[in-house]
């Protein structure tokens, strides 16, 4: 966990700042001052005293001032939480304007005098309700208020229609009832109150500007009333654009004649919200580890923090990523999620950038083999095109922690092919196996969920259960046609240093068990790729081994492992640690630190291979093996006769029709070619073509009595598919008779 962590940053320890976690806050504002994060109660408490010791107000405007999300609405709750007591003791009545549930300049109008009247009554009595109906009526009547900014719409005659709906008074208003007479009645009944009136108006910001401006004029045309104290709550910057655009003459100074007292929201420290966030991220997501802590803090100041500057911005952050995490956050490194989900909040252009450009930010290189530095202005203009100039170097940096591929464009700095693996295995957003999930939400058939990989390492001494997951996976196909299994053997390659020591040797004896099972066409690479399931096999056999074990512990285990290993492997794994020490002609042997087995180990695998391939020739195994034509062979090498055992087994096997259409699929091949095209303009798919690998058949059978019955089944199993897989090869060999260079 992070609080268990002590690093410092900001003056503070980690753990210090992520005491206390609560879970992800929604955009409501804050009501107690123990739930102040930001340092705003200070200064919400200091204003409270300020208006409860405030002497003869008379109409005082208070304005607060601050940008859409600095906790304007927070500080109005503070300040009301510091005045409980004067409200408690009937010295300050406070009315609560909520002028954003109104719509439209009547309704606001109206609803105003309605809550003034409402909130002020019940403490002045009779003349007050009597009195400001009437003041209301008088004000909307002479247009002073609606009609000001009904004509600049456009409109007529709007204030009589909201004057005629203020039926909540029953007086008629008398020739002599003037707007100073009412005022000055109105002066007389609040200035024979020990009373304060506190009249908050919050959220002006949220109206349109018309509205906003209606707020203003209704304040205005109040005027100055003893014991009554404004506080208004808008953004001033706003505010006085506004005012700019309706009354050019007057600009900011419409507002300072108004108001008496202005203050900014103070702005929260940069460390406070950093804490805040920190909090968040570990209620939503947990803690990173212990090792991934460093980096973890290093994408938290580079990408993530810079764009948190106000508190709703990280309720922005903080709600978002309780939405996105849970469906994803198993399967993403939390550092790059985080960083990724703050550019698709601040900084959408940038995110689209980043999210179209895969290829040119995962991985460690240029695929077209171009030098960082000569891809800067192509990198920049695609990255930082639509971005102001004087946060480049902020965003290069942020992006250079995401994908460290970009420290060779704009920090000259390279990385190796070993950094992608790793990278893949803690999936970071630049690794191109995980990039999508942080875009999509959701992983792909092409990733191994984590909770799988896990599974597979903690039982990794269960060989039934590794036999069961891989027999399940050589039944999933994925999307790109490969099998699940190939994926279970790239991921545990890729962490096969997870896989503990007393662990191996059973995870190998399952894989071994299962190795033919598992050499499926499918998996095998297509043009210009090399790989297939025996190869991913030689390598984790060696990722977990080779590195950890000296030549004798290696040696047993594997003897130990193959034992039980399916034919077609045995003989590949047996004949590989032979050519370590007996390689074919012009290489060298294999230094002993990089030997499979020992010697000695190495010639008993020759001579259990031999005597495997002579019981599978009597039982049927060997003619209904997957990877046959090997295995012939093999058994030539291993019986070291010039094919006389092997010549005699395939001979009875010739009257067999089926043997005959296993004999021919077993030479089949395919290679794939892509052309180049004229200036430049190669092909943009490769293309496969059947081949007859009809060479040196002659070593291990009779080659024109194989044809002639090639030729024989081809022609009458024309509805199965052993006579498919005849024709096929049948078809292959003729072309290679017409072009025997092809």
């Amino acid at each position: 966990m992070l609080l268990g962590v002590r690093r410092r940053f900001d003056g503070e320890e980690i753990g210090d700042a992520l005491k206390d976690i609560e879970g992800p806050r929604n955009d409501k504002p804050i009501t107690e001052p123990t739930d102040d994060r930001f340092g705003i109660d200070p200064f919400a408490k200091a204003l409270a005293a300020s208006i409860r010791k405030m002497r003869a107000p008379e109409g005082t405007v208070i304005a607060l001032n601050g940008p859409w999300g600095s906790g304007k609405s927070s500080a109005v709750n503070l300040i009301l939480h510091h005045l409980t007591d004067a409200i408690e003791n009937d010295e300050i009545a406070v009315v609560n304007f909520a002028c954003w549930w109104f719509r439209g300049e009547e309704a606001l109008a109206l609803a105003f005098f309605r809550e003034l009247y409402a909130g002020l009554g019940p403490s002045l009595g009779d003349q007050f309700r009597k009195v400001l109906p009437k003041i209301g009526a008088r004000l909307l009547r002479a247009g002073s208020v609606v009609s000001a900014g009904a004509d600049l719409a456009g409109a007529r005659g709007i204030g009589s229609v909201a004057a005629g709906t203020m039926s909540w008074f029953s007086d008629l208003i008398h020739a002599e009832d003037t707007v100073e007479k009412l005022h000055a009645d109105l002066t007389k009944v609040l200035g024979e109150q020990k009373k304060r009136f506190l009249i908050v108006i919050d959220d002006i910001d949220r109206l349109s500007p018309d509205e906003a401006l209606l707020i203003f004029r209704l304040v205005k045309s109040i005027g100055r009333l003893p014991n009554v104290i404004y506080l208004l709550v808008f953004d001033r910057y706003l505010a006085e654009a506004i005012v700019s655009e309706r009354y050019p003459s007057e600009g900011p100074h419409y507002l300072e004649k108004m108001i008496q007292a202005g203050f900014d929201i103070p702005e929260p420290r940069q460390v406070d919200l950093n804490h805040e966030l920190l909090r968040q991220v570990e209620a939503i997501c947990g803690s990173p580890t212990e090792d991934s802590l460093v980096r973890f803090m290093n994408v938290f100041y580079d990408v993530i923090a810079p764009e948190i500057r106000t508190p709703r911005d990280l309720t922005r952050l903080t709600n978002a990523l309780s939405v996105t995490w849970p469906g994803v956050g198993s399967e993403v490194d939390v550092a790059d999620f985080i960083g990724v989900e703050t550019l698709r909040l601040f900084r959408p252009g940038l995110y689209r950038a980043v999210r179209g450009n895969k290829e040119r930010l995962c991985g460690t290189g240029d695929r077209y083999g171009r030098s960082g530095r000569d891809q800067k202005a192509e990198i920049d203009a695609l990255m930082l095109g639509s971005v102001d100039a004087k946060e480049h170097e902020r965003l290069r940096r942020a992006l250079m922690r995401l994908f460290p591929r970009l420290e060779s464009v704009w920090s000259n700095m390279n990385y190796g092919g070993d950094s992608a693996s790793q990278w893949a295995r803690q999936r970071f957003v630049c690794s191109s196996e995980h990039f999508e999930s942080y875009f999509r939400f959701s992983i792909g058939d092409d990733v191994l969920p984590r909770r799988e990989i896990d599974a597979l390492i903690a039982r990794a001494s269960d060989s039934e259960f590794i036999k069961q997951k891989l027999r399940e996976a050589l039944t999933v196909t994925r999307k790109d046609g490969k099998t699940k299994a190939m994926l279970i053997l790239d991921e545990l390659n890729r962490y096969a240093a997870n896989v503990s020591d007393e662990d191996v040797e059973p995870l190998l004896a399952a894989i071994f068990e299962l190795g033919d099972d598992l050499d499926v066409e499918s998996d095998k690479a297509g043009a210009f790729r090399i790989g297939d399931n025996q190869l991913r096999i030689h390598w984790l056999l060696r990722r977990l081994t080779l590195d950890r074990f000296d030549l004798a512990t290696r040696s047993a285990l594997f003897m130990a492992a193959i034992k039980r290993a399916a034919l077609g492997w045995l003989v590949h794994f047996s004949q590989s640690s032979y050519q370590d020490y007996h390689p074919r002609e012009g290489k060298s042997p294999e230094p002993e630190e990089n030997c499979l087995t020992t010697e000695l180990d190495a010639e008993a695998l020759r001579h259990l291979s031999l005597g495997r391939l002579r019981s599978a020739s009597q039982c049927g195994e060997l003619v209904n093996s997957n990877p046959l034509a090997y295995l012939m062979f093999a058994w030539r090498e291993l019986a070291n006769d010039d094919g006389a055992e092997v010549k005699a087994w395939t001979v009875s096997k010739m009257n067999d029709d089926a043997a005959i259409a296993l004999f021919a699929k077993a030479f089949t091949s395919y290679s794939w070619s892509q052309g180049l095209g004229m200036a430049g303009l190669g092909d943009r798919v490769a293309k496969r073509t059947t081949r007859a690998g009809i060479d040196s058949i002659d070593k291990i059978l009779d080659k024109d009595a194989f044809r002639a019955r090639v030729e024989e089944v081809a022609a009458k199993n024309e509805q199965e598919e052993a006579g498919r897989v005849v024709r096929e090869f049948l078809a292959a060999w003729k072309r290679r008779d017409e072009n025997p260079r092809d």
